[in-house]
């Protein structure tokens, strides 16, 4: 397994450890690999994360999606535009090599508006989005 995949898993496992911070869940959910199974393939799934590998080709765009807490890395970037479902965009530039954390991303899709494949892969966190969608515990009494 490449070097740089194994750290980012690694990763990935040592943030479950810990506090997990995330945004409240947008109550109109849309699964990525659900909305757009060309763009984002399920490399493994367990009771703890959901690994992704995200493909977007020069001019493609992906459907309206969410997503819970994740962890990303780039695998092969690119420049992106990314539309939100308040009508408004912006331009990432997705730099090869660079890791990211991230909570809940609300409704959103993006466009490959460079020259270049750009190649993602996210590590769901599973607990960190139980965390958000879970109502508050109430004190025991």
């Amino acid at each position: 397994m490449n070097r740089k995949i194994q750290k980012l898993l690694l990763c990935a496992a040592l943030t479950l450890t810990g506090q997990c911070l995330a945004a409240d869940p947008s109550p109109t959910d849309i699964d990525a690999l659900t909305a757009s199974p060309a763009n984002f393939t399920l490399l493994l799934e367990n009771e703890h994360v959901r690994v992704l590998e995200y493909v977007l080709l020069p001019g493609e765009q992906d459907q309206w999606h969410t997503h819970p807490p994740k962890v990303s890395y780039v695998l092969s970037g690119g420049k992106l535009e990314i539309h939100l479902d308040d009508g408004t965009s912006f331009l990432a530039d997705e730099k090869t090599g660079t890791a990211d954390w991230a909570g809940v991303r609300g409704k959103h899709y993006v466009k490959n508006v460079g020259a270049t494949p750009v190649r993602i892969l996210l590590v769901e966190d599973k607990a960190a989005a139980r965390e958000v969608t879970s109502p508050p515990s109430s004190p025991v009494k």
